[in-house]
């Protein structure tokens, strides 16, 4: 029976398995935004609203209880009459060498998806938009530079969570994968003489993060892929099925430079300007700091992956990301290092907004909370809370308390989340701090258990 993708049910942000978890405090450390408490020493908990899905939880966990779900984990049959299917270009790297994109392509087709389409053409497109963008906003005189690259959706939640200053540097340009599903939904809809409600798009990742841009597109309305399909979950059919291609259709068409976004440096290769690829969550945390420190205003624009060695490092890919990383280079030595898209072409679609976004990043920045006065003297008397508590503690910065740090600690504090009975080394401290001179804030005595 042909399963729908109504059928499918997402989980957005990260699982934690409780009955595996032991609360041994490495996710809540590796974690960028925070999002991590320990509960009790004993289970991790994900604050869902600051989960950027990034993954490093899953990479650091020893035991294996943290996972990210999406889709389901049998792709089983999932074709539908108007089942649409692209794929990211780290797909083409974890097969053996004589596998080539074409005969990946048409494995998916005959695995039952009504439409394939090739994502690497539209990287190639992509390519020629961002020269273009480049090349306009360099003649403002308001422009910030470095532009940084939309396609990492972990990138983009990093940057609102903890860069929002920079959001103006990500040029509205809408991600190869979603023109291709956009794309996918006119074409297939006037073909078939249907809304475009009917068409479903499924895009098969690395990683767990195409679910931001699908649950929550930062700079769309909404997102025109219907569903996202962990690469690791549909590799073992999908090889099968590799292995009974005969057609001579050719679904591929891109050089190897549409080929090569897998990996570090990738994106950037198809671009003749000044640019950087920073791979890794902590490099490119680093990059950020000093594109917000206005360091890096030479460079034209910075391909950013969250992953180490990009796309390749995903939580969800088969291959050893080196190995990934020698199929792909081999791969670009075969198709050539030249786009084949036609410049001429790209530039009239261009011209006509084809490639821009329904949201600027400036129109999302506008929809943070406005601070009024009041709430900025109120976050000036939070501040000041927080200082005084912490330099009460002796900032062993040891996690025992269940959160990353000491701040943090305190700040949950001060947020009615947690209690300074919290910190472990509290009762010793409280005794130091109540023998000699009393330099205990009479507002923050007040809050202070009774001696004993």
């Amino acid at each position: 029976m042909t399963k729908s993708l109504s059928d499918l049910k997402a989980v957005h942000y990260i699982h934690v398995n409780e009955e595996v978890c032991n609360g041994c405090v490495l996710c809540m450390k590796a974690c960028p935004t925070k999002a991590i408490r320990v509960k009790e020493a004993r289970v991790a908990v994900i604050d869902d609203g600051m989960c950027i899905d990034c993954g490093e939880c899953i990479r650091v966990c020893p035991r294996g209880a943290l996972t990210a779900i999406m889709g389901k984990s049998d792709m089983g049959d999932l074709s539908d009459h108007f089942t649409s299917v692209s794929a990211s270009t780290v797909l083409y790297s974890q097969f053996e060498e004589g596998i080539l994109p074409n005969d990946i392509l048409l494995g998916l087709k005959r695995m039952g998806f009504s439409y394939v389409h090739d994502q690497t053409y539209t990287n190639e497109m992509f390519n020629v938009a961002v020269e273009l963008f480049i090349k306009e906003h360099r003649k403002k005189d308001d422009a910030s530079f470095p532009l940084i690259s939309p396609v990492c959706p972990v990138v983009v939640k990093l940057i609102a969570y903890r860069f929002p200053s920079l959001l103006k540097n990500i040029p509205p340009l809408m991600t190869p994968r979603e023109i291709v599903a956009r794309e996918s939904k006119l074409r297939l809809a006037a073909r078939h003489d249907c809304p475009e409600t009917d068409i479903k798009v499924v895009h098969i990742t690395p990683c767990p993060s195409k679910m931001i841009c699908i649950k929550e597109p930062v700079f769309q309305e909404h997102s025109y892929l219907d569903e996202a399909v962990a690469l690791s979950n549909i590799y073992e059919d999908l090889k099968k099925n590799i292995q009974d291609v005969d057609e001579d259709i050719v679904l591929h068409h891109s050089g190897g430079i549409g080929l090569g976004w897998g990996m570090s440096g990738g994106e950037i290769t198809g671009l003749d300007l000044n640019c950087l690829a920073v791979p890794g969550l902590q490099e490119t945390i680093r990059y950020l700091e000093k594109v917000e420190m206005g360091l890096l205003n030479n460079i034209d624009y910075i391909e950013f992956r969250t992953c180490a060695e990009g796309c390749l490092g995903g939580p969800y890919t088969v291959a050893d990301k080196y190995q990934a990383k020698h199929n792909l280079q081999k791969l670009i030595h075969m198709f050539g290092v030249e786009k084949r898209v036609k410049y001429s072409y790209v530039k009239k679609l261009y011209d006509k907004g084809w490639f821009f976004t329904d949201k600027s990043p400036i129109s999302w920045e506008r929809k943070l909370p406005q601070l009024t006065s009041s709430d900025i003297s109120k976050g000036i008397e939070r501040q000041n809370r927080v200082e005084e508590i912490l330099r009460l503690l002796p900032r062993k910065e040891c996690g025992a308390c269940g959160c990353p740090d000491c701040r943090t600690f305190v700040e949950d504090v001060v947020e009615g989340k947690n209690s300074l009975q919290g910190c472990v080394f509290w009762e010793s401290q409280k005794k130091k701090l109540r023998i000699g001179d009393n330099k205990v804030p009479a507002h923050i005595r007040e809050d202070l258990p009774e001696s004993d």
